[in-house]
């Protein structure tokens, strides 16, 4: 069903003759006036939204559901015993803040898991727990899809389910800050540097929230101050902060006595996420999923969603450990197996540093061993990733391309709402590193006459 209704929207594509210069410049103007850019390049470059099954759609967010449960049951197990948090690789200072409680029961209000789709399989390949990026696009990018004469159409043939992930963000805010003691609305700090190429994205949610009776603004941390358990830019108290600045970046800029930090530790502001994230964030926490050792941690479904969808995924260090049920030198392993693995810095953002082994010759693998061995990365096992055609536009044209697709689901309090969809002709998929976005659908069924 799905590959038919694809086939009917490139059908009435390829029937347009309004696709011209002009037009593609109405929707590049488009994206401008709804901010929709990464630093000052336009996000969108298909004329097509991703689209899934009610049922594709449903195993997704069940999945994603369920592994968000089991990546609380990891931060759980090494709050209750913190020397494990050696093996996710936290400096001694993310340590110390990822044990201090943040006043409320999630390490993680709002996360994003990258994941690929294709037929009834799911992988997941990294939890951005962190601080994820994007949450403003889906509903934007959705919105100039329909200047497309065939979105329109087929709008009109077919019922699309689509989501607001900011809709999603504020509530699980709101939620957050009352299970935290907050009994008034609260007034939110978006707290990020200055200058970002992310910076539209805080202006759009800023905006948003304050539409919706919560004052927001936007502030570097340099500009936050703190003083008789009160919390401050200038003169406006936050009550609540939504923190997009990165910890590792924060803490090596200003170190454990920054006023947020203090505030924090203190319990004098409420942060989402919190400094506890980090433990998730850490892309070696993957490993504590997928060691056989570890498998008591999880029930029966968190263990069928584990082995299904989360590709192996080890620390590289010097060591034995098991593979499939083998026990294996692992850097010997990751040496002479580099067609099937990936390596990834433990905590980085952006594609950066990615080598992926079956486009790297063995000596650039081994530099890159070499460089993981000398540095905190992981190395997993390659998911099996094919392209999908896409209807790609730039100033003069469209023409149906090839591209890797994620699907990116957003999760808030461990629910899921809508997804992130990013589109490259490269395998490392990241709106960072080049690639871009477009809108997201699910498909319900026709359209009722």
């Amino acid at each position: 069903m799905r590959e038919k209704l694809i086939a009917e929207y490139h059908e009435m594509l390829a029937a347009d003759e309004g696709l011209t210069a002009e037009f593609f410049a109405c929707l590049k103007g488009a994206m401008r006036a709804r901010r929709l850019l990464y630093g000052e390049r336009e996000i969108s470059v298909a004329l097509r939204p991703h689209l899934l099954t009610r049922a594709q759609y449903e195993r997704l967010a069940r999945a994603s559901q369920v592994l968000a449960g089991a990546f609380e049951k990891v931060v759980a197990a090494l709050v209750a015993e913190p020397s494990l948090t050696d093996a996710v690789g936290l400096t001694d200072a993310e340590r110390r803040l990822a044990l201090v409680r943040p006043g409320f029961s999630t390490s993680a209000v709002t996360t994003r898991l990258d994941a690929f789709v294709r037929g009834e399989e799911v992988k997941f390949v990294e939890y951005n727990a962190e601080n994820p990026s994007s949450l403003t696009d889906q509903a934007g990018l959705n919105r100039v899809l329909f200047e497309v004469r065939a979105m329109q159409k087929f709008a009109a043939r077919y019922h699309l389910r689509e989501f607001d992930p900011a809709e999603s963000l504020l509530r699980a805010m709101l939620e957050t800050y009352r299970e935290w003691g907050g009994r008034e609305t609260p007034n939110v700090a978006i707290v990020d540097w200055a200058c970002l190429p992310t910076e539209h994205e805080f202006l759009l949610l800023r905006d948003f929230f304050t539409r919706r009776g919560v004052p927001t603004i936007i502030c570097a941390p340099d500009e936050l101050e703190y003083s008789n358990g009160k919390l401050r830019r200038g003169d406006f108290r936050v009550d609540l902060v939504y923190k997009r600045v990165i910890i590792h970046e924060l803490l090596a800029s200003c170190g454990e006595t920054h006023t947020l930090v203090r505030a924090y530790t203190n319990g004098d502001v409420c942060v989402v996420n919190p400094f506890r994230c980090k433990v998730l964030h850490k892309k070696a926490a993957f490993e504590l999923l997928t060691d056989e050792a570890r498998e008591g941690w999880f029930n029966v479904e968190e263990r069928k969603v584990i082995r299904d969808c989360v590709p192996w995924t080890r620390r590289v260090r010097e060591r034995r450990t098991t593979y499939r049920g083998q026990s294996v030198d692992l850097i010997e392993f990751v040496r002479r197996s580099r067609a099937r693995l990936v390596l990834k810095p433990n905590d980085d953002y952006g594609g950066h540093g990615v080598t992926l082994g079956d486009r790297a010759g063995a000596g650039e693998w081994d530099e890159a061993l070499a460089k993981a061995l000398a540095g905190d990365y992981v190395v997993q096992e390659l998911v099996d990733l094919r392209t999908e055609e896409f209807p790609v536009f730039d100033d003069e044209c469209w023409a149906l391309q090839p591209m890797y697709v994620d699907t990116n689901p957003f999760l808030f309090r461990g629910r899921v709402e809508g997804a992130m969809v990013r589109l490259s002709d490269s395998p490392v998929v990241n709106v960072t590193s080049g690639g871009g976005e477009t809108g997201f659908f699910v498909i319900e069924g026709e359209a009722a006459e």
